[in-house]
């Protein structure tokens, strides 16, 4: 085993906090890069400590501080307040780049025992170990913690300066390879959440911080004795050394060299390389450009946190974001109508690739084996088609993916050429070389730095002095810079005049690179070659490739390599390239006299290929960022989204997508852009139209997300966690009469992909997670079908599960309040600690299934738990400094205590008050609008609008707040927001205040068209907004994102499909007693449509139907009037006339009996098994009052009934467990059910809570039984 250099560690980062957070060494950045509740203390282990608040942050910036392949972290720790069986973050270490939302690389925990530690491979498993401390250690205690990794060895972990644990390299390293660590860093620090180049980030439930001090880096593992010295305050004077040897095959396996493995040799004088970019990447239906985007740290496919791959699955379950269920099994690239004959893939991915040509059947092309992480695969040229890799270990990545076209060529002429040599002898100290020397210096350890110039014949240049120690210890790695222009020579130097040389303002297209290496005086390493890798790296970011090909070459064979890259306009920015050989002499000097010739083309062929690529670029990033909203170039993934978007718009600045993202980007500050918008025909209401155009852009997208990304597992690719947030756009556009049928069938599909992805666990979230994503793992979708399933017994007993298990989670605490008493809980497991006992803004939003179950049926449970929780919150009302009433954003359940200023102060406030809504409308009790008019107080009226009833009659306001917002209506400067329209129209008749709405949205929805669908952001960030549709066509919004308590009072369902498109609907003001209809039926034919009713009192009511000829929404003579029985849920059949107004006045001139208080039994989903010779019912009573006896009746579609079968009375699920009963229909016939439909009648025919759950039509399929009913 070669020995390796010198065996003393060199201390690359230290931060001994005695003066200042900044770094007392950095090899890097020594000050930190983001700062916030961070506070300097004297009671550290020696001098100053570092105190981190619970919601603080503290980063650096980790290039050039700590690198991958080895090293050690080291620090004291104090838990500054006890610690318990809860885990929590004490340290992290992000990824540049990466799929995974928290991009994390490296972890210390404390993980409810003790410490956890992990480093992740470049293939996402982690390199992980435990340890269990005898006895915790108390919260004045310093301890001591050393981590340290190396690739060749595995992991250590020390605490008080002795081996806690160790996880040593194993089968990787005896086969010949490593544990491939090797990787681009972004930051390190303090942060409980999240460390990335997109978020850093302290909260939820990860808001728990302690103190630090001596925070120290080293460039190498340490061993026990090292440890032992941090642990003394000492500084260790040695380490084990690092065996070259090993060193070298982690080299060799990086690239794929290991075990003999050699890419195909050069047999041309001059080899044509052309890099054939997919056109396409498909995980399912999703786009995924992460496996070919040039960055070696991002993959496919999307990374999940409850994961199969090693270490990754821990006590930390974040949701599933940005995944499908089934995803990571195949990746479907399509390739563009030119040859191929190699792919090379850089990965622990393993399975098989398969081709097919254009309408032709898949044929294998070639298989992967498990341990290879690098590959290149040749054959027989193809041409366009498509590649699907099949992954024999779902999850297992791809990191980059390249197709080439590998044959004997010559190098173009161009249109342009500019020619450099390689020059070993040069410093490489250009000033304009400043940036890729400092992404040098970063990246890579010293031993893979080496580093050459390229320069043209007469550039100023400065002698390189020679240092042959330091390159005794290099790995064969050499990285060539090419400055942009000669106009930034170093110092110290004669001036050059009357000559340059360069691309800066080239204005043609660069083509490609021509290499001509030089004869390798070195002895081959695989069968009488050595392999090669180039890079050629994209000037506006170093960390991304233009190309990563290899190839091999024989000793003493000079050969040339036309490197056909994807066009490019270049920037000013210099150019660097690094290549690697598998041969360990391979340095600087074997490339001296290489020459480079950069191939430019005109302009107007080039800039198809960089637009394209550049703006591919954008709409990955940027699908990525929107989760996080990142707009901080200290940020690196927002700084590479800058880039890329300036370089898109530099070169093309008219592009009308890339002006759109931009638009979004920037946050839209600079001005509309241009939108084709269509003119009102001659004759329709404005209003009208433009509700109607903007109801269509909606209908389009709804459509676009079920068919273009909704697969056959039920899922959309969000992990289901973020779909269930998207599927919150479908009820309301289904009760709008849209495709009512479509948004219901993709909901239940989620939800049936929801419940065997096992998410649900004792009516909660299976994963522990925060107080708002433990609502978003699907009690959100779970609520959201009750309003398109009003009755069903699934629907309503999945809701009563949840409600029952609010138990473990809303209590009341020692001063006799209700109040959740967790935020960070699931069905398994609730955390309450005292750091994990505050009631924030954000938990209400669970509280929805107790808001629907309270109106449903009146459960006094559920009625309970929301009048509780707003007395608990009113019972902690104070008075503020400016001498005002107020409540506090956060309340803890065991003290009582506030934090984090009022309500309103921060995330989430708002959705609070659907609770309080709630409790006001069971209740009629005043006080609960206390917080609706310290809302006011706080934002004016409009402060209100995401209530989603008519809150201005309800509470008698109408008369106080319209004319403020009338007023903001009728600003000129078009900042008024959009309730302030609404009501302005209301109060006024004037319909051109909606017209405005509404032609406004139908702007904002086709200009956002694309990134909203084909830009694929994650699923619970994309929206097409309906509320002011809903509040118009619904009277009242029934459901957006987070507002809970339904409003709308009724909902359509057209007899044509194509009818809720044609006729515009407007409701204003509407009261539960009576309201008003206005509609304008586009059509040439009259439309027919069935109107539910849904916020409105029971009883007799009097409709009187006429035309509105005037247009000033009022009824005009000759009015026709009939009495109808109506109320929730109640469907009254309307016509509506062709080309014309027609207004309808709906008033209750007779009481029945509350809905809500009435019996109700039901069927639905899975109630059904039909057999041979029966068929056999569940039926459930789902009420407030105990339900009476009935029968099961089985008929015909003409309703003649063919059987029926008796069942008893039920009691009401008084204690929210299902009350069910089985009834059995025997069949003398079962081939006679076609058509057939099941009814549900009781006794006397009680009136019910809903007759909707009374019919179901019969299964067609008499061979299999039906899914039973499961909560």
């Amino acid at each position: 085993m070669r020995a390796a250099a010198a065996d003393a560690p060199e201390l690359l980062f230290r931060v001994s906090a005695d003066q200042s957070l900044q770094a007392d060494v950095a090899r890097g950045d020594g000050v930190p890069n983001f700062r916030d509740k961070i506070a300097l203390v004297p009671t550290g282990k020696r001098g100053n400590a570092i105190e981190w608040a619970d919601d603080g942050v503290l980063s650096w910036n980790a290039p050039g501080n700590l690198y991958t392949q080895r090293g050690t972290l080291g620090f004291f720790w104090r838990s500054r307040y006890p610690v318990g069986e809860a885990p929590f973050v004490i340290f992290r270490v992000g990824y540049a780049d990466h799929t995974s939302w928290d991009m994390a690389w490296l972890r210390i925990d404390w993980n409810g025992h003790g410490f956890d530690a992990f480093v992740t491979d470049a293939n996402l498993a982690r390199t992980r170990v435990s340890f269990k401390l005898d006895k915790a250690p108390a919260a004045s205690d310093w301890t001591h913690i050393a981590f340290a990794w190396d690739e060749t060895r595995g992991v250590r972990l020390y605490v008080d300066g002795k081996e806690a644990a160790r996880a040593d390299c194993g089968a990787p390293c005896a086969n010949g390879g490593s544990l491939d660590y090797a990787a681009a860093l972004d930051q390190f620090g303090l942060a409980g959440r999240v460390m990335s180049p997109h978020q850093v980030q302290s909260r939820y439930n990860f808001l728990r911080g302690s103190d630090f001090d001596e925070i120290r880096i080293y460039d190498r593992m340490l061993d026990a004795s090292g440890a032992a010295a941090l642990a003394r305050l000492q500084e260790p004077t040695t380490a084990p050394a690092i065996a070259a040897d090993a060193q070298h095959a982690a080299f060799l396996h990086r690239y794929g060299w290991n075990n003999g493995h050699a890419p195909p040799a050069l047999t041309a004088p001059v080899t044509r390389i052309r890099k054939v970019e997919f056109t396409d990447a498909r995980d399912l239906k999703q786009w995924m450009w992460k496996a070919t985007d040039g960055i070696a740290e991002t993959t496919w496919p999307g990374v999940y946190n409850r994961s199969r791959l090693p270490g990754r699955n821990d006590y930390f379950q974040l949701p599933d974001w940005n995944t499908y269920v089934e995803g990571g099994k195949a990746l479907d690239l399509t390739l563009p109508d030119e040859p191929f004959n190699r792919i090379e893939l850089r990965g622990a991915a393993y399975g098989q690739a398969t081709y097919a040509a254009p309408n032709a059947q898949p044929q294998p092309l070639f298989a992967r084996q498990q341990g290879v992480v690098r590959s290149v695969d040749q054959f027989e040229e193809r041409r366009g088609g498509t590649l699907r890799f099949a992954n024999s270990a779902q999850e297992t990545p791809i990191q980059e993916i390249w197709a080439y076209n590998v044959q004997p060529g010559e190098v173009p002429n161009g249109s342009a050429q500019l020619s450099y040599t390689v020059r070993s002898d040069i410093q490489s100290d250009y000033d304009n070389l400043a940036p890729l020397r400092a992404v040098i210096a970063g990246r890579y350890p010293p031993g893979e730095r080496q580093t050459v110039i390229a320069l043209p014949t007469k550039a100023p240049a400065r002698k390189r002095p020679s240092d042959k120690a330091a390159a005794s210890a290099q790995q064969p790695i050499v990285h060539i810079l090419v400055p942009s222009s000669l106009g930034d020579p170093p110092p110290d130097q004669a001036l050059m005049r009357s000559w340059s040389y360069g691309w800066e303002n080239m204005h043609d297209g660069l083509d490609g690179i021509a290499i001509t290496l030089p004869a390798l005086n070195l002895p081959a390493t695989h069968n009488g070659s050595i392999p090669l890798n180039i890079r050629i790296k994209d000037p506006i970011w170093p960390a991304r490739d233009m190309i990563d090909v290899s190839v091999a070459v024989a000793p003493g064979q000079a050969r040339t390599l036309w490197l056909d890259l994807r066009d490019r306009i270049l920037s000013n920015d210099s150019l660097m390239l690094s290549i690697a050989a598998a041969a360990p002499g391979f340095d600087a000097n074997a490339l001296d006299g290489t020459q480079l010739q950069l191939v430019f083309k005109p302009r107007a062929e080039a800039i198809t290929e960089h637009v394209a690529d550049r703006f591919n670029q954008v709409k990955d990033n940027w699908g990525f960022l929107v989760e996080e909203h990142t707009t901080s170039k200290r940020q690196l993934l927002y700084k590479r989204l800058d880039a890329d978007i300036t370089d898109l718009l530099r070169v093309d600045p008219d592009n009308a997508l890339g002006r759109e993202y931009w638009n979004d980007i920037s946050y839209a500050n600079q001005g509309e852009l241009p939108v084709d918008l269509p003119a009102v025909p001659k004759g329709v209401p404005a209003w009208a139209f433009w509700q109607l155009q903007d109801l269509s852009a909606t209908r389009r997208y709804i459509r676009w997300w079920i068919e273009q990304r909704q697969v056959a597992y039920g899922d959309f690719g969000g992990g289901i966690s973020d779909d269930s947030d998207l599927v919150q756009q479908w009820p309301g556009v289904a009760l709008m009469g849209v495709d009512p049928d479509m948004p219901n069938a993709s909901m239940l599909a989620l939800s049936d992909a929801n419940y065997r992805n096992g998410m649900f666990t004792n009516g909660l979230s299976t994963i522990e997670t925060d107080e708002l994503h433990s609502y978003e793992e699907g009690i959100n979708l779970n609520s959201a079908l009750l309003y398109l399933n009003w009755g069903d017994p699934r629907t309503v007993e999945r809701l009563m599960q949840t409600v029952k298990a609010f138990d473990t989670i809303i209590q009341v605490n020692p001063q006799g309040h209700l109040l959740f008493a967790s935020n960070w809980f699931g069905g398994r497991k609730v955390h309450r600690e005292p750091n994990w006992q505050w009631q924030k803004p954000y938990s209400f939003p669970i509280v929805h299934p107790a808001i629907l179950l309270g109106g449903y049926n009146a459960d006094s449970n559920s009625r309970r738990i929301v009048t509780g929780l707003a007395d608990g919150y009113l019972a902690h009302a104070y008075t503020n400094v400016k001498g005002n009433w107020a409540l506090p954003n956060e309340t803890n359940w065991q003290t009582g205590k506030t934090r984090g200023g009022e309500l309103f102060e921060g995330s989430g406030g708002a959705d609070t008050l659907h609770t309080f809504w709630a409790a006001y409308r069971f209740t009629g009790d005043a006080r609960y609008l206390k917080p609706i008019d310290y809302r006011v107080a706080n934002s004016g009226p409009n402060g209100l609008s995401l209530l989603n009833e008519n809150f201005l009659d309800v509470m008698g306001k109408r008369s106080d707040w319209s004319a403020k917002l009338i007023d903001a209506a009728n600003k000129d400067d078009e900042s008024a927001p959009d309730f302030p329209h609404h009501v302005a129209w209301e109060q006024t008749g004037n319909l051109d205040y909606l017209a405005s709405i509404y032609r406004s949205e139908t702007r904002e929805k086709l200009q956002n068209f694309y990134m909203n669908t084909e830009g694929h952001w994650w699923s619970d960030r994309v929206e097409s907004p309906t509320v002011n549709l809903q509040r118009a066509r619904l009277g009242g919004v029934a459901l957006k994102r987070n507002q809970t308590y339904p409003g709308h009072t009724v909902s359509w369902r057209f007899a044509d499909p194509e009818a809720a498109t044609q006729v515009a609907i407007a409701i204003p003001a509407p009261r539960q007693d009576r309201f008003t209809v206005i509609a304008y039926n586009t059509s040439s034919k009259p439309q027919r449509a069935s109107m539910t009713g849904w916020n409105v009192a029971p009883g007799q009511w009097r409709i009187t139907q006429g035309a509105d000829r005037d247009g000033d929404g009022k009824l005009d003579s000759n009015a026709k009037t009939q009495e109808v029985a109506f109320e929730k849920s109640a469907s009254i059949d309307i016509d509506f006339p062709a080309g014309r107004t027609t207004v309808l006045q709906l008033e209750r001139i007779a009481e029945s009996s509350p809905v809500e208080l009435r019996p109700d039994l039901g069927i639905g989903h899975g109630d059904v098994r039909v057999t041979a010779d029966a068929i056999e019912v569940t039926v459930h009573s789902l009420d407030h009052a105990n339900a009476p006896a009935g029968f099961v009746v089985l008929e015909d579609a003409r309703e003649k009934e063919l059987a029926r079968a008796a069942f008893p009375a039920l009691a009401a699920p008084r204690d929210l467990r299902p009350i069910t009963t089985q009834v059995r229909l025997p069949l003398a016939n079962a081939a006679n059910l076609k058509a057939t439909q099941l009814r549900v009648i009781t006794d006397n025919n009680v009136a019910e809570i809903t007759d909707l759950n009374n019919k179901l039509p019969l299964p067609t399929s008499t061979t299999a039984p039906t899914t039973k009913n499961s909560p």
